[in-house]
């Protein structure tokens, strides 16, 4: 009889376990989490991940043929790199900050020279923002400096690791940020 109601409340815990943590909010969870939303998305952020419609947004790289006016040809390899970091802060404030490095062909000396010719350059830009919740918690709503607002679904939020999703138009922007 001990053994049979032992039985029955592990049953009952287990099933309690399965039906609670299904229940997630969000698309990739967490199913449970001790820690406040607010306090999940508070900290500082790198973008790991920033796809547009699939594509890699972070780190591009290009390669191809460039066939001089001269008639000869050569190949080459143009880079592209972002690095994204954005704070939250729990008065409601953001900041982002974004760095581009680039290695591109410079077509007209190329051309010239008919040789693989490069321009550098780095670029970085900041702006500044509020954030809230919105919808239940189920979406991130970022207002900027500009006075622009932008509403992000929430798809993952745990304490290390963050999924947004934005529909643009047609465009389906989908970012990941992990915790620095």
């Amino acid at each position: 009889m001990k053994t049979q109601k032992n039985t029955l409340a592990l049953l009952f815990i287990v099933f309690g376990l399965i039906t609670f943590t299904g229940c997630s909010k969000y698309e990739e969870g967490p199913g449970i989490s001790l820690r406040t939303k607010k306090s999940r998305v508070v900290g500082e952020w790198q973008v790991t991940t920033f796809k547009i419609n699939g594509a890699d947004y972070l780190n591009q790289t290009y390669s191809d043929v460039f066939n001089c006016s001269s008639g000869s040809s050569f190949n080459y390899t143009n880079t592209g790199n972002i690095k994204i970091e954005w704070t939250f802060k729990k008065d409601g404030s953001s900041a982002s900050v974004v760095n581009t490095a680039s290695h591109v062909l410079d077509y007209f000396s190329s051309d010239a020279q008919c040789a693989a010719i490069y321009n550098d350059s780095n670029d970085s830009t900041s702006d500044t923002s509020t954030w809230e919740f919105a919808s239940d918690k189920e979406d991130l709503k970022f207002t900027y400096s500009d006075g622009t607002s932008e509403t992000w679904n929430i798809i993952e939020l745990r304490e290390n690791e963050m999924k947004l999703k934005l529909i643009d138009g047609t465009d389906i922007i989908e970012v990941t940020l992990e915790k620095k």
